[in-house]
C-alpha cells in the first residue's frame, strides 16, 4: 500500500510540472535567462536602462544583461557593429550619419526625449548666443552638437562662416573653454557642471535645442532583430517598467541613477525637467532623421540620395506589447491611427 502511496504523489507531481510548463507564468519559471550586452553613455538619458538593471525588471524577463558605460554616445555603433554590444542607446543624429554609410542596423524605440545640450559660454568674452558672430566654438566631432550649432546660429541669423570651430572629445571641452582655447562649447552633463566649476559664476548657459527634442534610441544590429525578437519584446517590456518607475519614483530614481553613474545628482536633478520618459516610436522622429539627413548632405558634400530611414526602424517588438506607442506612418508593422 505504501508502495502504492509513493507511486500516486510520483504521478500527481508529473502531472503538475506538465501542468506548470504549459501555463505561461510557469514556463517563464524554468526559463533560461538570455544574455545581452548594452552599451550606454555617461548621463541621465541612460537612465531607463539604468533602473531596469537595478530594479531587476531585467531579471523579471529573464534576461542576464551586461551593461557598459562610456562617456559619449560617439563610439557606441561602433562597439554594436564590433559585436562588442547586442544594443545601445545612442541620439537619433548617430542613426542618420551611420545610415549614409550602412544599413545593417534597426532602431527599436526611443527611451526618452530631451533637450539636455547645452550652449555654455565663457561670460568674460561673450554676452550671449545673439554674439557668437567672430567667436571660437568647441564641438564633440561626429557628434549631434554639429547640428546643434547650425541650428543655433541659424536662429540668430549668423553665417556658418561667421564662427570658427574648434574640435575636441567631449571630457576636454570643459577644459578648453576654461582655459580660453574657444569662447563657448555645446556641452551636456556632467561636462556643463564640470565648466561652471572651473569658471566659478562666470559661465552663461543657454538651451541650445530652441524647442526641438532630441530622440534618444535604443538600436541593435539587423541580424539580432530579426533572429532575436521574443527577445527585444522582453528588454521593451523591462524599458517600460523603468520609465514607469522614472515618472513615479523620481526621488528614488535620482539616488539610484547618481550613484551607479558616478554623477552629482544635484546636477541630475537640475536637467530633469529637460527629459520626458516615454517607450515609443513617433512620426516625429523620422521627420527630425530626415531633416537633420537633409543638412548632413549638403555639409559632407554627400552626392548620393539619403538612405531610407522607414525602413531602418523595426517597429515589430513594440508593437507587439504597445501598438498604440508606434505612430509612424508607412508600410509593415503595427501602427496606431
Amino acid at each position: 500500500m505504501r508502495n502504492s502511496g509513493y507511486v500516486r504523489l510520483a504521478l500527481y507531481t508529473v502531472l503538475l510540472f506538465q501542468l506548470c510548463l504549459s501555463s505561461t507564468s510557469c514556463s517563464r519559471m524554468f526559463r533560461q535567462p538570455v544574455s545581452f550586452s548594452i552599451g550606454v553613455n555617461q548621463s541621465l538619458k541612460s537612465a531607463p536602462v539604468i533602473i531596469a538593471e537595478d530594479q531587476g525588471y531585467f531579471k523579471d524577463e529573464h534576461l542576464d544583461v551586461n551593461i557598459t558605460v562610456e562617456s559619449s554616445a560617439v563610439s557606441l555603433m561602433q562597439g554594436l557593429f564590433d559585436n562588442r554590444y547586442d544594443l545601445v542607446c545612442i541620439p537619433e543624429y548617430q542613426a542618420v550619419a551611420h545610415g549614409f554609410a550602412r544599413s545593417d542596423f534597426r532602431i527599436i524605440a526611443v527611451i526618452n526625449r530631451n533637450q539636455s545640450r547645452s550652449l555654455v559660454m565663457d561670460g568674460r568674452t561673450i554676452t550671449g548666443s545673439a554674439k557668437l558672430s567672430g567667436k571660437r566654438i568647441g564641438l564633440a566631432k561626429n557628434s549631434a552638437a554639429e547640428y546643434t550649432l547650425y541650428r543655433i546660429l541659424l536662429f540668430n541669423r549668423i553665417k556658418e562662416e561667421e564662427v570658427l570651430i574648434e574640435y575636441f572629445s567631449p571630457d576636454d571641452l570643459p577644459q578648453a573653454l576654461a582655459s580660453g582655447k574657444v569662447d563657448a562649447v555645446i556641452s551636456w552633463e556632467p561636462f556643463t557642471g564640470q565648466i561652471e566649476q572651473l569658471l566659478k559664476g562666470f559661465t552663461i548657459v543657454e538651451n541650445a535645442h530652441y524647442g526641438r527634442d532630441m530622440y534618444w534610441l535604443l538600436v541593435t544590429r539587423l541580424t539580432t532583430s530579426i533572429e532575436r525578437e521574443d527577445d527585444l519584446v522582453r528588454i521593451i517590456e523591462s524599458l517600460e517598467r523603468a520609465t514607469s518607475f522614472l515618472n513615479t519614483r523620481s526621488d528614488v530614481a535620482l539616488d539610484i541613477v547618481s550613484e551607479s553613474l558616478s554623477l552629482s545628482r544635484e546636477s541630475l536633478a537640475k536637467e530633469w525637467i529637460e527629459y520626458s520618459f516615454f517607450i515609443e516610436l513617433p512620426q516625429s522622429l523620422l521627420l527630425a532623421m530626415e531633416q537633420e539627413s537633409s543638412w548632413y548632405r549638403s555639409r559632407r558634400s554627400v552626392d548620393f540620395e539619403s538612405p531610407q530611414y522607414l525602413e531602418m526602424i523595426d517597429d515589430k517588438p513594440l508593437a507587439r506589447r504597445y501598438p498604440r506607442r508606434v505612430s509612424i506612418a508607412g508600410s509593415g508593422g503595427v501602427h496606431a491611427p
